[in-house]
């Protein structure tokens, strides 16, 4: 009898030791999730990078078109039903959010473009974006807290790395302006 005792005892401790782990590493899960969280948000509006070889040269429109493809562009505050709506190149620092639509037509296969976010000169964010068809309408956006008031460029990118437009506008204004 006293042998059960002890075996039950030692069930008891074995337990309670795989109860420690399963709490150290449940420990350890919410750490990374909490790391992880931010990274997500972060992805949602494109994958944060960093360029230190960026110069206002590279800023600059493309002058001569470098394929086939068109594409027309807008700066705007939301996208309904694929359009954009509340288009300027001027916004006020509490925007909130800045979307970046685009029609893209001449594409002879499907392809991958991206949008390329310059926060005063310096690569914030890249956003790939699948382009499926001759003519398609996308968009990317970014989420501009008041303290990132300044100049911005947005830059589409084709699958061979050619600038195929760049879009500068400004947050900080006291009033934006626009057309719609």
């Amino acid at each position: 009898m006293h042998s059960e005792a002890e075996y039950f005892i030692g069930i008891i401790r074995t337990i309670r030791e795989g109860e420690d782990k399963m709490i150290r590493r449940i420990g350890i899960l919410t750490l990374l999730f909490t790391l992880l969280i931010p990274a997500f948000l972060l992805a949602q509006e494109g994958q944060a990078t960093t360029s230190a070889d960026t110069n206002k040269a590279d800023m600059e429109p493309a002058l001569e078109p470098v394929s086939d493809i068109t594409v027309e562009t807008a700066v705007c505050t939301s996208v309904v039903d694929r359009d954009p709506v509340g288009t300027a190149d001027v916004f006020p620092a509490e925007v909130g959010q800045v979307y970046f639509w685009n029609k893209i037509e001449g594409v002879r296969d499907t392809t991958m473009i991206k949008h390329v976010w310059y926060f005063k000169g310096d690569e914030i964010a890249t956003v790939q974006l699948p382009v499926r068809s001759s003519m398609w309408r996308t968009y990317s956006y970014k989420t501009i807290p008041p303290e990132w008031s300044g100049d911005w460029v947005v830059k589409v990118v084709d699958a061979s790395g050619n600038v195929l437009k760049a879009v500068p506008f400004k947050v900080g204004e006291e009033k934006a302006t626009g057309t719609e």
